[in-house]
């Protein structure tokens, strides 16, 4: 095996790891039941570097990938391959971190906000008839949605609460949940899918003790799924929150599930199955990943 920077580098990543988890406690976890989700790892294409969010449809795995990066879509069969890539007429990659879907359009989120300088954000409507139709390298054309935050106040640092990077589809509404930096908690922003322009004020906090980096909703369960990652990045850990709906969020019966494989997981998805499809960043460990795992109690009752 030739031995690169990368390789060395994942070698003492690891090294550190198994030193610090025999000494130290990972974190302090939320006073909730915990427990677990094996993850069953795929490695995609090299053209999907910094994966921040996930649809499906028809058999494929659509993706994309988030500042820095070309205004761009990817779609991914289940076996790795990279079969297209789709340009979004007219839109800018400022920074992407979500995807939501419906029947009829796939919706994506320029709503990063690491610096806390964003008041209002842009999100692209793409019909799935154009990207099923538009060749590879093709482009398809996009409606905007302008959308600010009514709550916004400029941050004095980074550790704000006004990044976002969750993004669901629950009937007519796209729902938009925050990654707050500040308070580990999340907030959730009802958007009217088909308004041009909006202003928004949340709806509803929660106590998710960590950042979220991911949302996905399923109407036949009514089950919100939340992804994220604890603040503590090194020793740290990654989870999801799985939540019935009931016209909103019901915190008083939702479920965390510690992952067995800690990584900055952006993005996740419900499969048919009741599986979950998750999408990780680079990292020392795993490079780019593609996550399933079944949601399960530590008991198998889930």
């Amino acid at each position: 095996m030739k031995i690169t920077h990368a390789v060395v580098g994942r070698l003492a990543m690891l090294l550190l790891i198994l030193l610090f988890a025999g000494c130290a406690q990972v974190a302090v976890l939320p006073e909730k039941p915990d427990f677990q989700g094996d993850v069953e790892l795929q490695r995609w294409p090299g053209e999907v570097r910094e994966t921040s969010g996930l649809a499906r449809y028809e058999g494929l795995n659509w993706t994309l990938n988030d500042s820095g990066n070309p205004a761009s879509l990817l779609a991914i069969d289940d076996a790795g391959g990279l079969i297209k890539q789709v340009f979004l007429t007219g839109a800018e990659n400022i920074d992407w971190e979500a995807m939501a879907q419906d029947e009829e359009a796939l919706y994506v989120a320029d709503c990063g906000n690491n610096r806390g300088k964003r008041e209002r954000f842009t999100l692209y409507r793409v019909s799935w008839a154009a990207l099923q139709q538009a060749p590879s390298g093709g482009e398809v054309a996009v409606t905007r949605l302008q959308v600010r935050l009514a709550d916004y106040q400029p941050p004095e640092n980074r550790l704000h609460n006004f990044d976002c990077e969750g993004l669901t589809v629950v009937g007519n509404e796209l729902w938009l949940f925050s990654k707050n930096r500040g308070d580990g908690q999340t907030r959730l922003y009802r958007l009217d899918k088909h308004q041009p322009e909006q202003t928004v004020e949340p709806v509803a906090s929660y106590p998710v003790a960590g950042l979220i980096t991911g949302a996905d909703y399923n109407p036949q369960t009514q089950q919100l799924v939340l992804l994220g990652y604890s603040r503590q990045r090194l020793l740290g850990y990654s989870f999801i929150w799985l939540v019935p709906v009931d016209g909103l969020p019901d915190w008083s019966r939702a479920l965390r599930i510690t992952l067995q494989i800690y990584a900055q997981w952006e993005a996740v998805k419900w499969l048919e199955d009741g599986r979950l499809l998750l999408s990780c960043e680079d990292s020392p460990l795993l490079g780019v990943s593609r996550g399933i795992m079944t949601p399960r109690l530590a008991n198998d009752e889930l």
